[in-house]
């Protein structure tokens, strides 16, 4: 199958772009081989501190020809960005991490270059701003109210009600974020939250919070295997939306832990347009022209209502999109990032999924883990990374990745096939533990 977004394999000219690397999204093997066959591509990044990691990631600047600037904790990173796309005499900025993306964002439209416009940029990172945005174009949003200290927390309770999620304004990996009932003690809550924000690297520098209704879902999928919950992924250039796929998602692990999904969707037709227009009018009321999203949905009995949108592609959804339809996202919002509509995705080929199987939520010791190679082989499976080995301690409360057991990437004609694989990836025969006391 052709997966070059329509770019001729000749291409005679290499627009120059500037890439931010960092947390999260598709990682630089995979990345890199398909900006750099056709792009001149300059690199800033963040050294992490692990030796290994850090010369890996050098490694792969040199194999490829990137220029590579370092930026570090403490600089002005927009100012940053915009000076190396200067020097470099770039025509596109884009990150897929959900670390960055904003500033690179940022620094595009500062520079005149492809991007989301600075007004709709803000409420891409903080809940509260996308919420009130939201809510005044008429797009459906539970109760929410901001927080940012004891007392407001006890006065959005009066607001919001019960059952209500407090999470961080401008939080990821659900992380800090906690189920709110009748019986919580929100002064001990506000204090729990606020010491782990304080130690959440991607939070900004005041504790600052959102509580909001929670949402009640219902079941829409005939397996009770997928969750109440989906992910609409969609890129825009201009005034051109298209939606890529719809990806069913597994049952929450508490507390909101996320297990990955598969896509595509397997909801009836209806389900599957109601959640596109949807996705279609929080765009529209965001304002953002220049982007990969990845919207959240609930499926409540009222129709989908909106969890959050995210301007970044969906953790997985990158590899996904490639194994289920042969479409490559990482050349598409190349594309975009250069003001470029990229190709239309074909028909799906096949179902995939990103299984990302977590830890119970209390604390455990690892005392069976199985082998990569172990997890290749199991139905469907294409690649798999094991998180960690017997007798590590996963702290679990620092939110999804930190739980996270495996990271496992699988195809098959069927979802059934995957559901099955997954299936075995949370039973007691792949993992074991026991308990421990700190």
């Amino acid at each position: 199958m052709n997966d070059t977004n329509g770019v001729n394999d000749a291409f005679p000219y290499r627009p120059r772009l500037v890439l931010v690397d960092g947390p999260g999204g598709p990682t630089l093997d995979w990345s890199l081989p398909r900006l750099c066959d056709r792009h001149e591509v300059a690199v800033l990044w963040k050294p992490t501190g692990d030796e290994a990691a850090d010369a890996g990631k050098r490694d792969l600047f040199d194999e490829w020809g990137c220029r590579a600037t370092v930026f570090n904790t403490g600089q002005e990173l927009v100012e940053r960005i915009k000076n190396v796309a200067l020097s470099e005499g770039a025509e596109g900025i884009l990150s897929f991490s959900e670390l960055w993306v904003i500033e690179a964002h940022t620094a595009a439209a500062e520079l005149g270059l492809p991007a989301n416009p600075l007004a709709a940029i803000p409420a891409m990172r903080d809940k509260y701003l996308q919420r009130r945005r939201l809510a005044e174009a008429g797009v459906p949003v539970p109760r929410f109210a901001l927080v940012r200290s004891a007392a407001e927390l006890r006065e959005a309770y009066r607001h919001v009600g019960a059952p209500a999620i407090f999470k961080p304004v401008t939080g990821a990996g659900s992380l800090a974020t906690y189920a709110v009932g009748s019986d919580t003690e929100l002064d001990e809550l506000w204090e729990t939250a606020r010491a782990a924000h304080e130690n959440d690297r991607r939070a900004g520098q005041t504790a600052t919070f959102i509580l909001e209704e929670r949402l009640i879902g219902v079941r829409k999928h005939q397996d009770e295997r997928y969750g109440d919950y989906v992910s609409v992924e969609s890129i825009v250039c201009g005034d051109r939306i298209e939606h890529l796929a719809v990806t069913d998602k597994f049952p929450l692990t508490d507390p909101f832990r996320e297990n990955g999904g598969i896509l595509p969707s397997v909801l009836p037709d209806d389900e599957l347009a109601a959640l596109r227009a949807a996705a279609s009018a929080a765009i529209q009321a965001l304002g953002v022209t220049h982007c990969a999203l990845h919207t959240e949905f609930k499926l409540t009995a009222a129709g989908p209502m909106i969890i959050e949108v995210n301007c970044r592609v969906g953790g997985g959804v990158t590899e996904q999109l490639y194994h289920a339809a042969g479409y490559d996202i990482i050349r598409a919002l190349a594309e975009v990032a250069l003001g470029r509509a990229p190709r239309p995705i074909d028909e799906f080929r096949a179902s995939a999924a990103i299984l990302l199987p977590q830890i119970p939520p209390r604390d455990l010791v690892i005392t069976e883990m199985p082998s990569a190679d172990e997890l290749l082989a199991l139905p469907g499976v294409i690649s798999a990374r094991v998180n960690h080995a017997p007798g590590a301690r996963p702290r679990w409360a620092e939110g999804t990745p930190a739980g996270t057991l495996a990271r496992v990437f699988a195809a098959a004609p069927s979802a059934d096939t995957l559901l099955e694989t997954f299936d075995y990836l949370r039973s007691d025969t792949c993992f074991g533990y026991a308990e421990y006391t700190s």
